[in-house]
């Protein structure tokens, strides 16, 4: 490996804010004297906590509030927040470009999913890790894509159908018991 730059040494000395180190250091560096959050004593514990980060630091690109969570809890949080109802499909017949910045912008936009169509495999370098927040599929072709989008359309609506019946039922016993109630008062 080569000898950095004098200028590019002198430029990271400088506390310049764009050659600042990004993300976080080791919990006990970050936080001297308070109790790891991942320690079951702890009054902050939290099993959401990764050991590994806290150990090493989290410079991953993600909001402070989800520093040293892993991955999973982060897409769980999220998932529980509530994602939006769009969709992203982004078709990859030639070549990749530009499918990384649509799996960012759909991540921060929390998108349901994102679907890549095409036969070829993708190069995630460009989405910057946010595909592992973000529900990412892969369909070979179209028109599996569009059979897929059907199925679960069918799905999805005959849940819904059951949630109206069983709504519909819940409504009427409850109607018939304001009724009796309603008779029994003078």
């Amino acid at each position: 490996m080569h000898e950095p730059n004098p200028i590019t040494l002198a430029a990271k000395a400088s506390d310049e804010p764009e050659f600042r180190p990004i993300g976080v250091g080791p919990w006990e560096e970050e936080h001297p004297g308070e109790p790891r959050p991942d320690n079951p004593e702890s009054p902050n514990y939290d099993v959401r906590f990764s050991a590994e980060l806290l150990d090493e630091g989290d410079q991953r690109n993600v909001l402070d509030c989800y520093r040293y969570w892993k991955v999973e809890d982060i897409k769980a949080d999220l998932d529980s927040k509530g994602r939006h109802e769009f969709e992203v499909a982004v078709e990859n017949w030639t070549h990749d470009f530009n499918i990384g910045s649509m799996v960012r912008t759909a991540n921060a936009f929390t998108a349901k999913k994102v679907y890549i169509v095409g036969p070829h495999k993708w190069n995630r370098k460009g989405s910057l890790m946010t595909e592992l927040y973000q529900y990412v599929e892969c369909c070979p072709t179209i028109e599996t894509l569009v059979t897929n989008w059907r199925e679960n359309i069918a799905r999805e609506t005959e849940e819904a159908h059951q949630l109206l019946l069983k709504a519909q039922a819940d409504g009427n016993k409850e109607a018939e018991k304001n009724r009796k109630y309603q008779g029994t008062r003078r």
